[in-house]
């Protein structure tokens, strides 16, 4: 099993290694764990009580007290919702702040960061929205779609094979077209966009407030919508 780090992601290193140890070794008490981690008993308490604060771990009640890891499914899951709700609060905090506008260009990485990005700019849409994903990305998009679906902003959904949402429709588009892999493209307001391509579980692309990347993405997505 590879190491485990939790560090992006407001751990410390001790608190990867213990959670990674409660994984692979199984629920125990705070001394076992320590053993099995070869840490001090007080180093590994420390680590236990910060992974249960910060949703990684649970404790059984009793003496001697049972430590449990969270399982990595609902970790993640836990991360996301707390990163996704701290990005709102900072996009709220940095919406106060005058700033001159440039143009900026951020390299996606993977299918979980085009989803957030996608999401995080579905919350901030106020006028229109223009978006073409692979069908399984609609459920989980969803959520942050219905906001702007509720107040009005003018969406055009797409996808490259039959999706469908209860609440919006959502248009499948003609094959034939040459992109390296399937298409993500999403415009928001007119003013920042995704460009990306997923190939098997590997997604690469970027995102921009440049004018030119926005308006290249609004052409893309206008292309798509029609036969190749």
């Amino acid at each position: 099993m590879s190491r485990i780090d939790l560090t992006h992601f407001g751990f410390t290193p001790t608190e990867s290694l213990v959670y990674q140890v409660l994984l692979t070794a199984g629920p125990g008490t705070g001394y076992a764990i320590a053993r099995a981690a070869g840490l001090a008993r007080a180093n590994a308490y420390s680590a236990l009580e910060g992974l249960v604060t910060k949703g990684g771990a649970r404790v059984e009640s009793g003496r001697p007290r049972r430590y449990h890891p969270e399982a990595p499914a609902a970790l993640v899951a836990r991360i996301s919702n707390d990163h996704g709700q701290a990005l709102d609060r900072l996009s709220r905090e940095l919406d106060g702040v005058a700033v001159p506008a440039t143009p900026t260009l951020v390299e996606i990485e993977s299918g979980r960061s085009v989803l957030q990005l996608i999401s995080h700019d579905l919350t901030q849409a106020s006028r229109t929205v223009l978006l073409l994903a692979p069908a399984d990305a609609y459920p989980l998009l969803a959520p942050a779609l219905r906001r702007p679906s509720g107040a009005g902003v003018a969406l055009s959904l797409c996808a490259s094979t039959p999706a469908s949402l209860d609440f919006v429709a959502v248009e499948t588009v003609p094959g034939g077209h040459s992109w390296p892999g399937m298409p993500i493209i999403a415009v928001m307001d007119d003013q920042r966009a995704t460009v990306a391509a997923r190939q098997g579980a590997d997604v690469r692309g970027h995102w921009s407030t440049a004018p030119a990347f926005v308006a290249a993405a609004r052409l893309a997505f206008e292309r798509f919508r029609m036969p190749a």
